[in-house]
Formats: structure tokens, C-alpha cells, sequence
């Protein structure tokens, strides 16, 4: 068992030291951004094992992502949760965030892989708390659109645009950046989906233009559970700007309260009453302290 820091990575079947875990720089994957991946988290659990949250609904996306950008795994579903499951067990952590990566690993110069291999690697990283609010401002950059890049994968080459989003509202003093899909609507955050209340409303963009988070599905179940009447319409910046709540919500951000958006603060500056209830609940499921939702729970034995 492997328990620093850096825990061992799942390559292709072996487990590698985190330093060993090497490909060549001209790798396709590299080159190009033709990575699938998934975030995945880890959490203790009232019983005191790690739980993996909703692990087959990520493993279904990570075959889905690769499906649609061409690639064609070597591994099935119930191998790679496997893969997953072993990987956390051999850490000795009880809490971490998972990247499952899949990759074209030769060195291929032209756009196209062709009979490229196949790497598939699972790492593991230190989790962290999620902020407790986020200030945000709105991106002069759009997200991608569907006829240009397949915007239901989750492949690295998606993100670029993300990531200077995301690097210009940290320079101004934003905590993330928020994207305006084509038409001017909003879509997501720069990982994230979003969500605001109106009106004790919950609403969120329609699944057309985003990436179907599957943060963004456990809060539309846990408000199904809680009565919260859920709304799947577009909405644009001023409206967000001026509603009674809003969310981020991811993985690593969990349920995050939206405060501020530009120079509008939301609401009264102050998470919202259905913002904490849906932050209390998700963090009482992911730690195992409801039992409707245990099955989206995998315990590491």
C-alpha cells in the first residue's frame, strides 16, 4: 500500500510510482488536447471508510466522452470502476479527488491519431474544502458551441477557452468567470454548471449547449427530493445578476453560493436559504448520512 502524498498511478493495467507515471512530450495527447477525463470525488464517510460518489455515473460519462471524440477503449465499464476502486484502496486515503485520463500516447505529428495506442491512467490528488462563496464576472470569451467542438465530452481541448476565462477574472480579483453561450445566454461557469433561484425556484441552462455535469444532476434530484420546483430554461447575465440566489456546483465545488456577479451583488450578499439547504444535503449524502441516496455511494472496503 502506497500512502504519501503522491499515491501510485493506475497505468494501462500496472501501478506506477507518481514520478515514474511518464509519456513522451510529443504524444498525441499532448499535442493535440485529445485527453478524455473525469473528477471524481473521495470522501470519509460517518462509517469511517472512503466513498466514492456516484462512480458508475462518472465512469459512463468517460466512455461516452471517448465514444464521441473517436476513441475506442480497450477497458469496459465494470473494468475501469474496478481499476478506479483499486486504485483509492492501495492509496490508504479516505478523502481525494480521481482523474481517470484517456489518451492517444505515441508520438504522432498529424491531427489525425490514427492506430495511435491507448494509454488509460487513474491518479489521485489531495481534496480540499469547497470556498465557501464565489465572486464572478462575466467572460468576454463565449462557450464553445456545439457545431464546432462536442461540447458533451469532457475532453481537454475543451477547455482551453475556460482557462483563459478563468485566468483573466482571477487577475481582476473573480474567483471564477461565468460563459455566455452564442446567443448571449447563460451556460456554465469555467467547470461548473450554474444554477439560480427565483422565486424559490431553482433554474438552470438546458442540457443544449452545456456540458450534463454530474454535480449539476445530484442537485436536481436532491430538489425533486426536497419539493424544490426545478426549471430548465435560458436565462441571460442581467438576469443572473439580479437573482435571488445563484450556484455554482461541480465535484471539487460541490454547492458553492454565487455573491457577486461583475458589480451586482446577489441577493443579499449572504448564501440563500435553498443555496444551504441543497449545500447541507449534498454534503450530508456524500458522507453517508442518507440513505436514499447510498447507492450512489462506492465504499472502499
Amino acid at each position: 500500500m502506497h500512502t504519501t502524498q503522491n499515491p501510485d498511478v493506475w497505468m494501462n493495467g500496472l501501478f506506477v510510482p507518481w514520478d515514474q507515471a511518464c509519456v513522451h512530450p510529443f504524444c498525441h495527447g499532448l499535442q493535440r488536447g485529445s485527453v478524455v477525463f473525469e473528477s471524481i470525488d473521495c470522501n470519509e464517510t460517518i462509517n469511517g471508510k472512503a466513498a466514492i460518489f456516484r462512480l458508475r455515473e462518472h465512469m459512463i460519462r468517460f466512455e461516452n466522452s471517448a465514444g464521441i471524440i473517436g476513441m475506442e477503449l480497450d477497458y469496459k465499464l465494470e473494468s475501469l470502476m474496478h481499476a478506479v476502486i483499486d486504485t483509492v484502496a492501495r492509496s490508504g486515503l479516505k478523502s481525494c479527488v480521481i482523474r481517470p485520463l484517456a489518451f492517444y500516447a505515441d508520438p504522432v505529428m498529424d491531427v489525425y491519431p490514427g492506430d495511435a495506442s491507448i494509454m488509460v491512467a487513474i491518479g489521485l490528488a489531495e481534496s480540499h474544502e469547497p470556498p465557501e462563496t464565489y465572486k464572478v464576472t462575466i467572460s468576454r470569451f463565449h462557450k464553445i458551441d456545439n457545431a464546432c467542438m462536442p461540447v458533451k465530452a469532457k475532453v481537454s481541448g475543451n477547455y482551453i477557452n475556460p482557462m483563459i476565462s478563468k485566468t483573466e477574472a482571477k487577475k481582476a480579483g473573480f474567483d471564477d468567470a461565468i460563459l455566455l453561450d452564442k446567443d448571449g445566454y447563460v451556460a456554465e461557469g469555467s467547470t461548473s454548471n450554474i444554477f439560480i433561484v427565483e422565486n424559490n425556484k431553482l433554474i438552470t441552462a438546458p442540457e443544449d449547449s452545456i456540458l450534463l455535469g454530474i454535480t449539476r444532476d445530484t442537485i436536481m434530484a436532491m430538489a425533486q427530493k426536497l419539493s424544490v420546483e426545478i426549471i430548465q430554461e435560458k436565462f441571460n447575465a442581467e438576469r443572473l445578476k439580479h437573482a435571488d440566489e445563484a450556484i455554482l456546483c461541480s465535484s471539487g465545488k460541490e454547492v458553492t453560493p454565487i455573491v457577486q456577479v461583475d458589480e451586482s451583488i446577489i441577493g443579499d450578499g449572504n448564501p440563500g436559504t435553498i443555496t444551504k439547504l441543497l449545500r447541507s444535503y449534498y454534503r450530508d449524502i456524500i458522507e453517508g448520512h442518507v440513505a436514499d441516496f447510498e447507492d450512489w455511494l462506492t465504499y472502499i472496503q
